[in-house]
């Protein structure tokens, strides 16, 4: 929840709200329906909070009649079964002591998104399942969205009819919205008028901080399906074509090489001068600990400059030396770094052999590595670790396991990414897809 939020007094407020709006209602009736309920408040996003709980559970209830015995595929059942469902939704009857905690829950919900629009939000896009937002889960949100709802929509529109997106592609859409259209967040003091005409509402009491004043048909059909109903069309957001999908990364300024021949009697050991600390970015290694750069050899030579000459075996070597013209050195995207290459170094018998290609990512995994990818990467969740490893196996090439992990995984578990963990699974996925 938000932490501007004194959380005693928000359950507190949100249950006494509840509890008089309950109180005035059931003192003249024993049950509440659909139509009553999209009125028990004047604040009209609290009713459909409520009639969005009631949808999922009469969602869950239809699940309940499929059964393993039975064929729920056949065309006359599955007609059966909607009609049956739309049937029951028409006819919605909850007795006071169902009714009032879901009624709290919906005022709570509702003073969050009033006070803390981008907090709510973020809420709900990190609750997803499988941290990815669905086509349908997006329209769902924003069905049942009555204040700011141009933040679900700008999602919605920048998702641009893909099935789904990674929770944390939806959370710089979210952003974006709050950008570029935040001087349209509704104001709250409208809705504390609201509240406080049942119940008076103490933002001070409320609020660890005061806010401030700029805020950044028939049975045929579902009671859910017509019980929301746009009223007036909605201002288009800016097109697609004119905000970006993705911002090209960064890229650091080309580094000046010279290259220095020696005569083949007199060579060196060819040595790959590391990254300076303050030159370009060094995949999980942001230390200045490395070896440094060798000193030119003091022998007559032909200077040329181009790119980084590689070590090789014959007559003559060369030595790359980076200059220092980077010094201010560039940050990189989460991607940016899964996708940056070691600088190459003698390798050994056993490296060779750790490094050879595999058919599987899960066979390839020590049992002692398995422990620590999860306990150190997935939170102790032994479940989540053998999906994310069966995920990736399927995948066909590197460039989607590193999406994978960088949009997902790496997010919704937040790794530390300079962790030996998370450089010892990049390393494996290279085998696994070299």
């Amino acid at each position: 929840m938000s932490n501007k939020f004194n959380a005693n007094a928000l359950t507190d407020y949100s249950r006494s709200y509840a509890r008089r709006i309950a109180a005035d209602f059931y003192h003249q009736h024993s049950t509440i329906n659909g139509p009553q309920i999209l009125s028990i408040t004047p604040i009209s996003q609290i009713n459909l909070f409520v009639i969005n709980t009631l949808a999922e559970k009469w969602r869950a209830d239809a699940e309940k009649f499929r059964s393993h015995y039975f064929d729920f595929t056949n065309p006359e059942v599955e007609e059966a079964l909607q009609n049956f469902m739309n049937v029951v939704s028409q006819h919605i009857c909850v007795r006071r002591e169902h009714f009032e905690p879901l009624l709290a829950d919906a005022t709570r919900r509702t003073i969050i998104m009033i006070f803390d629009p981008r907090a709510y939000f973020d809420e709900i896009l990190r609750a997803q399942p499988e941290f990815t937002l669905t086509a349908d889960a997006i329209k769902q949100i924003t069905r049942y969205t009555k204040i700011n709802q141009f933040v679900p929509k700008h999602i919605m529109q920048r998702m641009n009819g893909k099935p789904f997106v990674y929770v944390n592609q939806a959370l710089g859409y979210l952003d974006e919205a709050l950008t570029q259209r935040g001087h349209e967040l509704e104001h709250y003091d409208k809705f504390v008028a609201q509240f406080s005409e049942k119940v008076p509402m103490d933002i001070a009491a409320l609020l660890r901080s005061h806010v401030p004043d700029s805020i950044p048909a028939g049975p045929a059909r579902s009671f859910f399906d017509t019980a929301i109903e746009p009223a007036v069309p909605p201002a288009p957001l800016l097109p697609v074509e004119a905000i970006p999908e993705t911002t090209a990364p960064a890229l650091p300024p080309q580094q000046e090489t010279i290259a220095i021949e020696v005569p083949a009697d007199e060579q060196p050991v060819p040595v790959l001068a590391e990254e300076s600390a303050s030159g370009g970015t060094m995949f999980l290694d942001k230390g200045d600990g490395g070896p440094k750069p060798i000193a030119p050899i003091s022998q007559p030579s032909q200077l040329q400059t181009g790119g980084i000459s590689q070590p090789s075996t014959a007559e003559t070597s060369s030595v790359a030396v980076q200059s220092d013209a980077d010094s201010s050195g560039v940050s990189s995207t989460l991607n940016d770094a899964l996708r940056e290459t070691t600088p190459a170094e003698p390798v050994t018998v056993a490296e060779t052999f750790h490094r050879a290609p595999i058919e599987s990512i899960a066979r390839s995994i020590s049992l002692n590595q398995k422990f620590r990818f999860i306990n150190q990467l997935f939170n102790g969740n032994s479940s989540a670790y053998n999906q994310a490893i069966e995920e990736i196996d399927k995948l066909n090439n590197y460039g989607q396991a590193l999406d994978l992990i960088s949009y997902r995984y790496a997010s919704q578990y937040m790794w530390d990414m300079s962790s030996d963990e998370v450089s010892e699974l990049v390393e494996i996925l290279k085998r696994r897809f070299s």
